[in-house]
């Protein structure tokens, strides 16, 4: 596992909010995106091979703690 399963509520918020910014980015911006979402601790390859993933997703695949 590269990056963390368990997140603060605080870096849950700013991973969601990256990736529906991901999801209606085009393919440069998208890169950057994932870069940040990356730096926050979260991998979508520790958890699945879909490089589409949503924030339903993100949030069946890793716990949220305040």
């Amino acid at each position: 596992m590269k990056g963390k399963k368990i997140f603060t509520v605080t870096e849950a918020e700013k991973i969601k909010k990256l990736i529906e910014q991901k999801l209606v980015s085009d393919k440069e911006a998208q890169k950057k995106i994932r870069s940040k979402i990356r730096a926050l601790g979260f991998f979508i390859t520790d958890f699945s091979n879909n490089k589409r993933y949503t924030v339903t997703d993100f949030e069946k695949y890793v716990t949220i703690v305040k």
